[in-house]
């Protein structure tokens, strides 16, 4: 398996190129509502931050043509949890700034 960031343009080794390929790519968390386009039954790994910024990490099959747009909320600790929507736990990370802050990242339930 290959861990790749999203932007990074994906070279498989030659005896790999007309195999099917899972990888670990990253994708960054833009704001507190935010939709991804992923590959298809992409799965999300991890939420944490990277020198500053928050991202996931997900595995997903590199030759999967099909997207779909999954929808993510980012909430504060003591923030409000919003009731018109149901949401899927996905991860918890700190954020060193000033002042620090702590993440807590969520998926959209599919209805």
């Amino acid at each position: 398996m290959n861990i790749k960031q999203r932007d990074e343009e994906v070279c498989p080794d030659e005896e790999e190129k007309d195999e099917r390929m899972k990888s670990i790519y990253k994708y960054r968390i833009p704001s507190t509502r935010c939709s991804l386009r992923l590959p298809k039954d992409a799965t999300i790994l991890s939420f944490q931050t990277q020198n500053g910024v928050l991202v996931v990490w997900a595995i997903i099959d590199t030759f999967e043509e099909i997207t779909e747009e999954r929808n993510f909320r980012l909430l504060g600790t003591g923030r409000p949890i919003p009731e018109d929507v149901e949401l899927n736990y996905i991860g918890t990370t700190q954020q060193s700034i000033e002042p620090p802050l702590v993440w807590h990242l969520f998926e959209e339930r599919k209805k």
